[in-house]
Protein backbone atom coordinates (compact mmCIF):
# COMPACT_ATOMS: atom_id res chain seq x y z
CA UNK A 1 0.00 0.00 0.00
CA UNK A 2 1.45 3.40 -1.10
CA UNK A 3 1.34 6.56 1.27
CA UNK A 4 -0.76 9.34 0.33
CA UNK A 5 1.41 12.25 -1.09
CA UNK A 6 1.19 14.35 2.09
CA UNK A 7 2.67 11.99 3.78
CA UNK A 8 5.39 11.43 1.34
CA UNK A 9 6.76 14.70 1.42
CA UNK A 10 6.01 15.38 4.89
CA UNK A 11 8.77 12.59 5.67
CA UNK A 12 10.97 14.47 2.48
CA UNK A 13 10.89 17.41 4.66
CA UNK A 14 11.30 16.12 7.78
CA UNK A 15 14.45 14.32 6.32
CA UNK A 16 16.02 17.17 5.19
CA UNK A 17 15.09 19.23 8.61
CA UNK A 18 16.69 16.66 10.56
CA UNK A 19 19.92 16.48 8.36
CA UNK A 20 20.18 20.24 8.01
CA UNK A 21 19.79 20.33 12.12
CA UNK A 22 22.65 17.93 12.42
CA UNK A 23 25.12 19.40 9.92
CA UNK A 24 24.40 23.08 11.72
CA UNK A 25 25.58 21.39 15.00
CA UNK A 26 29.07 19.96 13.06
CA UNK A 27 32.00 22.07 13.56
CA UNK A 28 35.92 21.85 13.50
CA UNK A 29 35.77 18.76 16.13
CA UNK A 30 37.48 19.55 19.35
CA UNK A 31 41.07 18.99 19.71
CA UNK A 32 43.07 18.22 22.67
CA UNK A 33 45.52 20.63 23.84
CA UNK A 34 48.98 20.22 23.64
CA UNK A 35 51.20 20.20 26.41
CA UNK A 36 53.01 23.26 26.89
CA UNK A 37 55.07 25.04 29.71
CA UNK A 38 55.02 28.78 29.72
CA UNK A 39 58.36 28.96 28.76
CA UNK A 40 57.48 27.20 25.47
CA UNK A 41 54.86 30.14 24.93
CA UNK A 42 57.49 32.91 26.40
CA UNK A 43 59.88 31.73 23.56
CA UNK A 44 57.75 32.02 20.53
CA UNK A 45 57.54 34.91 17.84
CA UNK A 46 54.70 37.37 18.67
CA UNK A 47 53.49 39.18 16.03
CA UNK A 48 52.17 43.07 16.31
CA UNK A 49 50.89 43.99 19.72
CA UNK A 50 47.48 46.18 20.34
CA UNK A 51 47.36 48.21 23.47
CA UNK A 52 45.17 49.10 25.71
CA UNK A 53 45.29 51.50 28.47
CA UNK A 54 42.36 53.15 30.44
CA UNK A 55 43.48 56.23 32.82
CA UNK A 56 41.37 55.40 35.79
CA UNK A 57 42.37 51.18 35.55
CA UNK A 58 46.17 52.34 35.77
CA UNK A 59 46.73 49.07 34.02
CA UNK A 60 48.93 48.97 30.23
CA UNK A 61 48.27 46.11 28.43
CA UNK A 62 50.14 44.68 25.47
CA UNK A 63 47.92 41.68 23.30
CA UNK A 64 49.89 39.88 20.88
CA UNK A 65 49.79 36.38 18.81
CA UNK A 66 51.41 33.56 17.95
CA UNK A 67 51.16 30.36 15.91
CA UNK A 68 51.88 27.28 18.54
CA UNK A 69 51.52 24.69 15.48
CA UNK A 70 49.41 24.22 12.77
CA UNK A 71 46.21 24.09 14.67
CA UNK A 72 46.79 26.64 18.07
CA UNK A 73 47.07 29.92 18.11
CA UNK A 74 48.48 31.64 21.42
CA UNK A 75 47.09 35.28 22.42
CA UNK A 76 49.39 36.88 24.70
CA UNK A 77 48.41 39.89 27.14
CA UNK A 78 51.16 41.59 29.30
CA UNK A 79 49.02 43.46 31.86
CA UNK A 80 51.45 46.04 33.57
CA UNK A 81 50.51 48.43 36.36
CA UNK A 82 51.90 51.46 36.11
CA UNK A 83 52.89 53.20 38.81
CA UNK A 84 54.99 51.03 41.39
CA UNK A 85 53.56 48.75 44.33
CA UNK A 86 50.19 47.82 42.61
CA UNK A 87 48.98 43.84 41.79
CA UNK A 88 46.49 42.64 39.90
CA UNK A 89 44.52 39.79 40.67
CA UNK A 90 44.07 35.81 40.09
CA UNK A 91 43.09 34.74 36.26
CA UNK A 92 41.44 32.00 38.61
CA UNK A 93 39.17 34.08 40.95
CA UNK A 94 35.49 34.65 40.30
CA UNK A 95 34.34 37.05 37.90
CA UNK A 96 32.15 39.08 40.29
CA UNK A 97 35.27 39.36 42.97
CA UNK A 98 35.37 38.01 46.53
CA UNK A 99 32.82 39.09 48.40
CA UNK A 100 32.96 41.79 45.85
CA UNK A 101 36.42 42.48 46.01
CA UNK A 102 38.76 42.50 43.05
CA UNK A 103 38.23 41.18 39.49
CA UNK A 104 40.22 38.55 37.91
CA UNK A 105 43.59 38.99 35.50
CA UNK A 106 41.09 37.78 32.17
CA UNK A 107 42.09 37.02 28.78
CA UNK A 108 39.36 35.62 26.59
CA UNK A 109 39.03 35.16 22.63
CA UNK A 110 35.63 35.75 21.04
CA UNK A 111 34.12 36.09 17.71
CA UNK A 112 32.81 34.01 14.46
CA UNK A 113 36.49 33.30 14.18
CA UNK A 114 37.12 31.23 17.09
CA UNK A 115 36.63 27.52 16.97
CA UNK A 116 37.96 26.44 20.33
CA UNK A 117 38.62 28.31 23.43
CA UNK A 118 41.76 26.43 25.12
CA UNK A 119 43.02 26.69 28.44
CA UNK A 120 45.34 29.98 29.86
CA UNK A 121 48.44 30.09 31.40
CA UNK A 122 50.20 32.62 33.57
CA UNK A 123 53.92 33.16 34.21
CA UNK A 124 53.15 34.28 38.00
CA UNK A 125 51.54 32.37 41.03
CA UNK A 126 49.25 34.03 42.88
CA UNK A 127 49.59 33.74 46.60
CA UNK A 128 47.10 35.06 49.25
CA UNK A 129 46.53 38.51 50.15
CA UNK A 130 44.52 40.00 52.96
CA UNK A 131 42.41 43.29 52.17
CA UNK A 132 39.53 44.66 53.51
CA UNK A 133 39.26 41.52 55.74
CA UNK A 134 38.93 39.46 52.79
CA UNK A 135 41.53 37.02 51.51
CA UNK A 136 42.48 37.31 47.87
CA UNK A 137 44.67 35.63 45.31
CA UNK A 138 46.96 37.57 44.01
CA UNK A 139 49.85 38.42 41.43
CA UNK A 140 53.09 39.49 43.10
CA UNK A 141 53.55 43.54 42.55
CA UNK A 142 54.36 44.49 38.99
CA UNK A 143 53.84 42.85 35.46
CA UNK A 144 51.59 39.52 34.56
CA UNK A 145 51.89 37.86 31.32
CA UNK A 146 48.23 35.32 30.40
CA UNK A 147 48.67 33.41 27.69
CA UNK A 148 45.27 31.91 25.97
CA UNK A 149 45.74 28.97 23.69
CA UNK A 150 43.02 29.01 21.26
CA UNK A 151 41.77 27.14 17.62
CA UNK A 152 40.77 29.82 14.71
CA UNK A 153 39.53 29.77 11.34
CA UNK A 154 41.91 29.14 8.42
CA UNK A 155 42.11 32.79 6.69
CA UNK A 156 41.24 35.06 9.48
CA UNK A 157 43.37 37.88 10.34
CA UNK A 158 42.35 38.76 13.62
CA UNK A 159 40.70 37.72 16.69
CA UNK A 160 38.69 39.91 19.60
CA UNK A 161 39.82 39.78 23.04
CA UNK A 162 38.38 40.36 25.74
CA UNK A 163 40.30 41.86 28.94
CA UNK A 164 39.44 41.88 32.66
CA UNK A 165 41.60 43.06 34.99
CA UNK A 166 41.68 45.14 38.29
CA UNK A 167 44.69 46.99 39.96
CA UNK A 168 45.28 47.55 43.46
CA UNK A 169 48.05 48.57 46.20
CA UNK A 170 48.02 47.85 49.93
CA UNK A 171 46.19 50.88 50.66
CA UNK A 172 43.83 51.81 47.51
CA UNK A 173 42.28 50.13 44.45
CA UNK A 174 41.99 51.60 40.88
CA UNK A 175 38.74 51.13 38.83
CA UNK A 176 38.27 47.48 37.42
CA UNK A 177 38.19 47.20 33.43
CA UNK A 178 35.35 44.55 32.68
CA UNK A 179 35.52 42.86 29.44
CA UNK A 180 37.15 45.53 27.03
CA UNK A 181 37.68 44.70 23.26
CA UNK A 182 40.95 44.53 21.38
CA UNK A 183 41.50 43.29 17.92
CA UNK A 184 44.66 41.31 17.52
CA UNK A 185 46.34 40.99 14.53
CA UNK A 186 46.96 37.04 13.82
CA UNK A 187 50.07 35.45 12.65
Amino acid sequence: MNAPNFLRHGFSILSVFTTISLLAGCGAPKLPEPSVSVDQLAGLAYGPTSEQFEEPAGVKVAVSAARLDDEWTVIRGIYTPTEAGYHLYSKDMPPEGIDETGRPTLLTANGGDVIQIGSVLADKEPHDFTQYGVTLPVYPEGPVTLYRLIRINPGATSVSVALTYMSCSAELCNMPVEGSVVSVALP
